[in-house]
This record gives C-alpha cells, sequence and structure tokens, in this order.
C-alpha cells in the first residue's frame, strides 16, 4: 500500500462527509456528475498499478477534487517566448535578489560550499521562478495532474478540445498527438505526487503550484522531488515551500545535471536548459546572475 495511515484516514473522513451531503440533498443532474466521471479510467489504471483501491476512491470522491479542463487546456495555449523575462532583470528585481541572498546568506554559502554551484545562479531560478518564493502558484496539483493524466481517454480529450477557444487551438492532429504524450507524462507525475505525499505525510489537497504541476519555492515537478529534492534545514521533511531545503534543491538539481567548477557559458547553458527547455529563459538567468555578481548584464 502506498499511503500513511494518517492519509487514509483524512480522506476517508472527506469520503464520509461527502456521502452525508449526498444522503441530504436531492439527487445531482448529469452535468453535475460529469466531473468526477470523467477520472474513472484513470482511477482503474491507478489500482492497477499498485494503488489502494479505497484510498483512490476517497481521493476521487472528495469534493475538493474536479476536473480542470480550462488548466489542463492552457498546456495547448501556452507561448513560452511571449513571457517578459526581462522584468526579472530590472533594478528591483535585482535589489529584491540580493536582499533574499543576504537574508539567507548562511544558507547560500553551505550550499555553495558543499554542492560547489554558483549561489547567484541559485538564486536567479528561484527569482524567475516565483518571484523569491512569492508567487508560488495556487492550482491543486492533486487536479493538475489527474486531470492531464485522464486525456488519455478519447472522451476526455474531446472535453478539452471542446473548452478551448477555437481561435487558439492546436490542428486537431496535432493536439491529439500532444495531449497522448502530455497524458502519459502527466500520469507519471501524479504517481511520483501520489508517492511524495504519502511519504512525508502530506494532506494531497493541501499543496498547490502551477499549472503544470510544478511545486513550491524552486517549482520542482513531483518525480523531482521525490529523486533530486534535498532536506537543506535537516529537520527530517522535504518542503518544497521552505526556502532551506528550496535552495539546497536547485544546487543538488544543477549538480546532479553537470554542474562544476569551470564551466564554461555554453557548459553552463547546457546545464540550465535542463532545468526549463526555453533558450530565453536560460538568457535571462545567466544575465541575472552576472548582475548579481556586480558584472555589467
Amino acid at each position: 500500500m502506498f499511503f500513511s495511515e494518517r492519509i487514509i484516514k483524512s480522506t476517508i473522513m472527506n469520503a464520509l462527509a461527502l456521502l452525508l451531503v449526498f444522503l441530504a440533498t436531492p439527487a445531482m443532474g448529469e452535468e453535475e456528475t460529469a466531473g468526477n466521471s470523467l477520472f474513472t479510467s484513470l482511477e482503474r489504471r491507478l489500482v492497477q498499478d499498485g494503488f489502494d483501491a479505497c484510498l483512490v476512491e476517497c481521493i476521487f470522491r472528495n469534493t475538493q477534487l474536479t476536473f480542470d479542463a480550462r488548466g489542463a487546456g492552457l498546456y495547448f495555449v501556452h507561448n513560452e517566448s511571449v513571457l517578459d523575462y526581462e522584468s526579472f532583470a530590472n533594478a528591483t528585481s535585482i535589489y529584491m535578489a540580493r536582499r533574499y541572498m543576504k537574508k539567507h546568506s548562511d544558507l547560500f554559502d553551505r550550499v555553495e560550499q558543499t554542492y560547489g554551484v554558483d549561489k547567484t545562479m541559485i538564486a536567479a531560478i528561484i527569482l524567475v521562478e516565483t518571484g523569491l518564493g512569492t508567487f508560488v502558484g495556487k492550482r491543486p496539483v492533486v487536479g493538475t495532474l489527474a486531470s492531464m493524466a485522464a486525456m488519455s481517454d478519447p472522451v476526455v480529450r474531446e472535453v478539452v478540445w471542446e473548452s478551448l477557444d477555437e481561435s487558439r487551438r492546436l490542428p486537431r492532429e496535432e493536439f491529439v498527438k500532444k495531449t497522448d504524450k502530455k497524458s502519459e507524462w502527466a500520469y507519471r507525475e501524479l504517481t511520483a505526487f501520489l508517492r511524495y505525499v504519502d511519504h512525508e505525510k502530506i494532506d494531497p489537497f493541501s499543496m498547490k503550484g502551477s499549472y503544470a504541476g510544478a511545486m513550491g519555492i524552486p517549482q520542482f515537478m513531483p518525480s523531482n522531488i521525490l529523486h533530486l529534492a534535498e532536506d537543506g534545514n535537516g529537520d527530517g521533511v522535504i518542503d518544497m515551500f521552505d526556502h532551506a531545503d528550496a535552495i539546497f534543491s536547485v544546487a543538488n538539481y544543477l549538480r546532479l545535471h553537470g554542474w562544476r567548477d569551470g564551466l564554461d557559458d555554453q557548459q553552463t547553458q547546457d546545464v540550465l536548459y535542463t532545468y526549463n527547455h526555453s533558450n530565453p529563459y536560460v538568457t535571462i538567468l545567466m544575465r541575472i546572475s552576472r548582475l548579481l555578481k556586480g558584472e555589467n548584464g
């Protein structure tokens, strides 16, 4: 069984509460129940892959879980090139990043010594990802990932297709191909998320993140949390909303993806590209790092 007793008890209590509400109210119309029915295939797959059937049912019958067609659809209209990365290199942003590094100077000094990763690059990533931890996302991670994972079902895929603005849709053939790929990716991330919250004894519905399911100050995906996240403050818990854990986790990520002393610019860019496959993203990180060092950006 993948889930702790505490989480199981919590989700069972939620399910019982939902049952009482159901018994006390008139039968709901078809349009009101459609959201949960879209997860049916996904629920079966999770059980087949070893997740406890009772726990899966409790999660997918919880009133906090809804099918997010609009959120899932963002993957098919999002355009990386229109993001205003330059705003992260203005005077105010650099000032705030320097204050952040000063506030957590002990952590940055320790992590740079331990991992050999440039602390200004860690600060640059945290600045661009979440504005130094101030914008970590508001979407329930479990709902985001479940909605995308459910798109492997053609019926669910059609629901998302119909929810998209016609003027911003991909060609249908491209949309189908992309949803096949993204739903498999989301399923892997969903299972990693469920294992993570079980291991850390976290209520799955308490975790909020981006439209893609990225979490916390460094915007790690669940699979990266499982394999790359670090307990920076030594409290025995990996918490991506804790600055120490976030700073150490970013350093560990970069180190394990090739960071080492003496990298030239191209090698540095190659490592940063693994964090976010975007050339404008990599360019702004390099610029912010130089500015934080007092160099000409």
